[in-house]
């Protein structure tokens, strides 16, 4: 989508336009960027700015599989993104030492992979939400086959090899079995 933006400020105004609402809030972030603090008050230097993004995805990677954060850390680091103009949030939701996401339909995916500790379905759409109000796009990640051993203890059938199966692991970890049509079957169901 379109972020570009052209922002002119002058002694006795300062004018912002874009075509996109994404646009306009790229440069509401400049202007505040460009407020400072003086002994006379708050004062924005004479500026005529026209910008876009070089890089369409700009954001950063947050593993909570492994190390949980709660919910109204990852929304400060929303706002942090925001506030640089990053416009993605890659959120690794599973790996060998947890599955954060609820899941109705595969309770175990949870209830055993998680220590208790997940988001969810309400929390995540507030996120993703909480998000979008700030122009950044949420990419979920569940690493598999690989790096699926938080699957493995609730859905042991799921996997390659034989347990029994630990969030700590320890030697070699099988994968997710890609040779039985029932892992296909599961993975199927689950994003429903």
């Amino acid at each position: 989508e379109d972020e570009s933006y052209a922002l002119t400020v002058t002694d006795s105004a300062a004018q912002l336009t874009a075509a996109t609402t994404l646009g306009l809030m790229r440069g509401l972030q400049t202007f505040l960027q460009l407020v400072q603090i003086t002994p006379a008050g708050f004062a924005v230097p004479d500026v005529t700015i026209k910008d876009q993004p070089r890089f369409i995805w700009r954001g950063t990677m947050i593993d909570v599989s492994r190390h949980f954060i709660p919910i109204d850390v990852l929304k400060r680091n929303l706002d942090g993104l925001a506030a640089v103009k990053m416009n993605v949030m890659h959120w690794h939701l599973s790996d060998d030492q947890g599955f954060r996401a609820e899941s109705k339909k595969f309770p175990k995916l949870t209830g055993m992979g998680s220590d208790g500790m997940f988001y969810t379905q309400d929390e995540i759409r507030d996120l993703i939400s909480y998000a979008h109000d700030r122009g950044i796009r949420v990419v979920p990640e569940f690493d598999i086959p690989g790096h699926s051993r938080s699957w493995f203890l609730g859905y042991p059938e799921l996997s390659s090899g034989s347990g029994p199966y630990t969030l700590e692991g320890g030697g070699i970890d099988p994968i997710m079995d890609p040779t039985r049509e029932e892992t296909y079957k599961f993975l199927d169901k689950l994003d429903r």
